[in-house]
């Protein structure tokens, strides 16, 4: 699960797909590792083209994935499939997720052989998909997490391992060449426990219309948002809007619009120095008093304060 906040934080819909890349043009495919951090995990609502498989070693965790809630405290394997509408958040202190992002396509072979033909090019087509859990329940769950294991360690300890922000890659060929087979063996692991499945079509009109509201949100937080513009962009009255929303999101759409904003805002306070104000007012904030108060119930201190304990936690 990529994309992590700390802190407290599609039919194609461009403005709430991931706009990072996973890897580089020519290795689609990255690394993530997070835990025990000084604040809970929570990933927002996303959705990217290519596969994920989070491996969550340790923890409590609460997932809602194309609507759907899920929780779990057990170490498991979690596949997000291409276009998948997901968000992750850890319930409990202490945590450990990793994730591996890849683009089915770098595993196609050129001279289109039967591998290709039944399984990869099914799988680059969002035709074959993922399951959605692998736990120790399974009789392949050793294998798999050893074989996950030996991919991350790649990553970790090739020679051209490169750290980009959050994601960990490789240039290196011959590391690169150990991923992809390893990779290719836990799709095989997982066709011999008999888990990947046809995928069951297009995506529900429910799915897309939320994914509609909550790309318009990412494309227009900064400006002035009301009820009725985000109701109107899937044709639905406001009542019914909010109803809908919030058995969707778990939020209201005042909530979730704040609750984005705050992590904007977050994140300009971690990686600038520009003043609070500048920072409330590009982050779609025309209050002061109202962002301050907010500010506070979500981090429990104001933005001056939260700043200055980021810059001496980083610099321990």
């Amino acid at each position: 699960m990529t994309g992590g906040t700390f802190m407290n934080q599609t039919s194609q819909q461009p403005g709430l797909k991931e706009k990072q890349s996973h890897g580089t043009r020519l290795f689609p495919c990255a690394y993530y590792h997070f835990s025990n951090l000084s604040y809970r995990l929570r990933v927002r609502h996303h959705w990217h083209e290519e596969v994920e498989v989070v491996y969550l070693q340790h923890g409590s965790y609460k997932l809602d994935i194309n609507m759907e809630p899920y929780g779990t405290d057990q170490e498991c394997f979690l596949f997000l499939n291409s276009g998948e509408l997901h968000s992750l958040r850890s319930v409990s202190v202490e945590f450990d997720e990793q994730a591996i992002v890849f683009s089915p396509s770098m595993l196609l072979f050129h001279n289109y052989d039967s591998i290709d033909e039944l399984i990869l090019l099914p799988l680059a087509q969002n035709k074959l998909t993922f399951p959605r859990f692998l736990d120790q329940t399974s009789p392949f769950f050793p294998a798999f997490r050893s074989c996950y294991q030996q991919i991350s360690r790649i990553f970790l300890k090739s020679n051209g391992t490169l750290v980009t922000g959050e994601q960990i890659l490789t240039d290196n060929v011959i590391a690169q060449l150990q991923i992809k087979a390893g990779i290719l063996q836990l799709i095989g692991i997982l066709m011999e426990a008999g888990l990947m499945r046809q995928s069951p079509g297009s995506e529900s009109q429910k799915i897309t219309a939320i994914k509609t509201v909550l790309s318009y949100i990412t494309e227009h937080y900064q400006e002035k948002l009301y009820v009725q513009d985000l109701a109107s962009q899937i044709n639905m009255n406001e009542q019914y809007f909010c109803r809908f929303f919030k058995r969707s999101i778990g939020k209201t759409p005042i909530d979730y619009i704040n609750d984005y904003r705050l992590n904007k805002v977050i994140r300009l306070l971690e990686t600038g120095d520009a003043p609070v104000t500048e920072v409330c007012l590009e982050c779609g904030f025309n209050n002061m008093g109202n962002f301050q108060r907010l500010f506070k119930r979500k981090t429990g201190t104001t933005p001056l304060q939260y700043r200055k304990l980021y810059l001496a936690r980083k610099s321990e």
